[in-house]
């Protein structure tokens, strides 16, 4: 395997760790606003939630990323690009947009 896919699936595994961890950190923290902060639902919550940090490690070990990212909205996108009041309105309006969909659409 050449060195620059080697560099880029360490990397791909160690965002998959941090991610999970931060899940975790989330969830114990605060269950609701981890859940919504993520996009996960109860069942999947729980799930990782009740990783072992062995798990994590083993799960964090795929080839694939496996956290998702909300950036393939362009009004979600295009709201983050302006400045309105400053940007205090930029948070605001991004959690509204957010808030409309459902966890498959987050996916």
């Amino acid at each position: 395997m050449p060195a620059s896919e080697n560099s880029a699936l360490s990397d791909i595994q160690e965002v998959n760790l941090s991610y999970l961890m931060l899940a975790q950190r989330l969830l114990r923290e605060n269950y609701a606003a981890g859940m919504y902060r993520l996009g996960f639902d109860s069942d999947v919550a729980d799930i990782i939630l009740g990783l072992s940090p062995a798990q994590l490690v083993k799960l964090a070990g795929s080839n694939t990323l496996i956290c998702g990212f909300r950036l393939n909205d362009y009004e979600l996108l295009s709201t983050l690009g302006q400045d309105v009041l400053g940007g205090v309105l930029q948070q605001a309006h991004s959690t509204i947009l957010l808030a409309q969909r459902s966890p498959e659409q987050l996916a």
